[in-house]
């Protein structure tokens, strides 16, 4: 496959929507991962203030991923 060649949409309705539902899944589990990466990296090297970076980091985490999946879901067509 060449660069710069985009793959074909799918007609199928169940294949888009399964295309939107992995997206959103994806964003919810990064966003995860990043807030509670970043809370775990605030507790070890910056405050070693115990489990509250890494708790705080996965809210904060929590709701981005859940505002990012409610973006998505917005613009999915109806």
């Amino acid at each position: 496959m060449s660069a710069g060649v985009a793959m074909p949409t799918s007609n199928d309705p169940f294949y888009a929507g399964l295309g939107q539902a992995v997206r959103i899944g994806t964003e919810l589990l990064a966003s995860l991962a990043v807030g509670g990466g970043l809370g775990w990296a605030a507790d070890t090297y910056l405050f070693g203030s115990g489990p509250w970076g890494l708790v705080i980091g996965l809210i904060v985490g929590v709701a981005a991923g859940i505002r990012n999946a409610m973006r998505a879901a917005k613009n999915w067509p109806k």
